[in-house]
């Protein structure tokens, strides 16, 4: 009697390709870019009023010291 299981031969795995560098390092980078641009806009949403308060108040001592012709 013969068998009609036939041995298939095992065959590697193709090996799996991973990220290159540059595309890690531009990742890492834009996640940075992000960040920061974040952290400057919540700069200017929680100093914002400051600022612009020290801005007024030079423009009015400007305005009060400079002689009207």
């Amino acid at each position: 009697m013969e068998d009609s299981y036939q041995e298939v031969p095992y065959s590697e795995p193709e090996p799996k390709k991973g990220m290159s560098g540059w595309l890690i390092a531009l990742i890492i980078i834009a996640a940075l870019f992000a960040i920061c641009c974040l952290c400057l806009l919540l700069s200017f949403l929680l100093l914002g009023p400051a600022v612009g308060n020290v801005f007024s108040t030079i423009v009015e001592t400007v305005e009060a010291t400079t002689p009207m012709p």
